[in-house]
C-alpha cells in the first residue's frame, strides 16, 4: 500500500492535489481528479483513518483497556460489546493497562485521539478520573468502579450472583460450602462474598471465604470443614480446585462439588462440562451500546444457572 506522498509522486503533483482529489475538494480540474483516484485504485490506496476522522472531525473509534491482553474473561465480554456497536460503524481500539499510571495514561491518549468511548476494566476501585478527559467522551467501567464526571459502572448484580450460587447449593443438601476467591479488593469480588455469606447465614451455616488456591491449601480447608461443596468466584478458580482434588484422589462432584461462575465462551469451549453461573455478556454490551448513544443502561442484569456435571445432591 503506498502512502498519499507516493501517489502524488506517481502523478506528477503535489501532495496538496492528491488530498484535493481524495477528499473531493475544490481547487483540481476533474480530469485531474479521476486520474489521481484511477492511481490510487490501481496502486491501492487508502487514507490513513485517523487523519480522516481529524478531518470530518468525528471518530468512529471506541478506546478499550483492560489490565492484561491475555485476560481470556475480559477478551470475551469485549467481544460481545464489539459486536453490539459494530452496526454503528464503531469499532475497538484495544490496548492493557496493569498499573493506576498506565491506566491514566491511556485514558488520556484515548481522549487525545478522541474516541467515541472508553470501557476499562480498571487495576483497581475507585481510580478518580479527571474531568478533563472523561468530559470528552463517556467512561463505561467493567468489575471495578471508578469516580468522575460522564463515568459508568455496569454491573451484574454480585450480590445477587453470590446468593443464587450458594442457594443452589444449599438446595441441592450441601451445608458444609466454601468460598473460594481472589485476593484482590475489588467490586464484584467483594459482592459475590457477600452473596454466599448472606446466603450462609440464613441457612444458619458457618461461612468460609479463602483466597489461597495453591493445592495444598484448598485440600487442606476441605479436609478441615470436611465441605461437601466448593464455590468458586469463577470458573478458571473452579477448573484449578477441580484439577486439585481429582489430583489427590476426590471425586467431583460425588465427593466434592465444584460450583463456578461467568460461563465465558472461551472457558465453555475448553471445559463444557461445569457446573455455573452464566455472567450476561450480552445484556452488558447491549447496555455499553446505550451508553455510548447517550442513553440510559437501564437496570443491573442478573447471573444465570448454567447446569453441568459439577454439582451433585450432598
Amino acid at each position: 500500500m503506498i502512502s498519499s506522498l507516493e501517489l502524488a509522486r506517481l502523478c506528477g503533483v503535489s501532495q496538496g492535489t492528491v488530498d484535493r482529489a481524495l477528499h473531493d475538494r475544490a481547487g483540481i480540474s476533474e480530469e485531474t481528479r479521476r486520474r489521481i483516484l484511477a492511481a490510487a485504485a490501481k496502486h491501492g490506496y487508502r487514507a490513513n483513518p485517523a487523519v480522516m476522522e481529524v478531518l470530518r472531525g468525528t471518530s468512529a473509534t471506541v478506546g478499550a483497556l483492560i489490565p492484561r491482553i491475555n485476560h481470556v474473561f475480559f477478551l470475551d465480554l469485549l467481544e460481545e460489546v464489539r459486536a453490539a456497536i459494530a452496526p454503528r460503524g464503531l469499532r475497538l481500539l484495544l490496548t492493557a493497562a496493569g498499573t493506576t499510571s498506565e491506566f491514566h495514561d491511556a485514558l488520556a491518549e484515548f481522549a487525545a485521539r478522541r474516541t467515541v468511548a472508553a470501557l476499562v476494566v480498571p487495576p483497581t476501585d475507585d481510580i478518580a478520573i479527571a474531568p478533563t478527559v472523561s468530559r470528552s467522551m463517556p467512561v463505561v467501567c467493567f468489575a471495578s468502579p471508578c469516580t468522575g464526571v460522564n463515568v459508568h459502572y455496569l454491573t451484574p448484580d454480585e450480590v445477587t450472583t453470590g446468593r443464587a450460587a450458594t442457594e443452589h447449593l444449599l438446595a441441592r443438601g450441601h451445608h458444609r460450602i466454601l468460598h473460594l476467591t481472589y485476593e484482590r479488593r475489588s467490586r464484584a469480588i467483594i459482592d459475590r462474598a457477600d452473596g454466599y455469606r448472606a446466603a450462609m447465614r440464613v441457612a444458619r451455616c458457618e461461612s468460609t471465604v479463602f483466597t489461597d488456591s495453591a493445592g495444598e491449601s484448598i485440600l487442606a480447608r476441605v479436609s478441615a470443614a470436611r465441605a461437601t461443596a466448593l464455590f468458586c468466584h469463577n470458573d478458571w478458580l473452579a477448573l484449578s480446585a477441580i484439577r486439585t482434588l481429582t489430583g489427590a484422589g476426590l471425586r467431583v462432584p460425588q465427593d466434592v462439588s465444584v460450583l463456578g461462575v461467568d460461563a465465558s465462551p472461551t472457558f465453555t469451549a475448553l471445559y463444557p462440562g461445569i457446573t455455573t453461573f452464566s455472567y450476561p455478556f450480552a445484556a452488558l454490551a447491549a447496555q455499553t451500546a446505550l451508553l455510548i448513544a447517550g442513553k440510559s443502561a437501564g437496570a443491573a442484569p442478573t447471573c444465570a444457572l448454567v447446569a453441568g456435571t459439577t454439582v451433585a445432591d450432598a
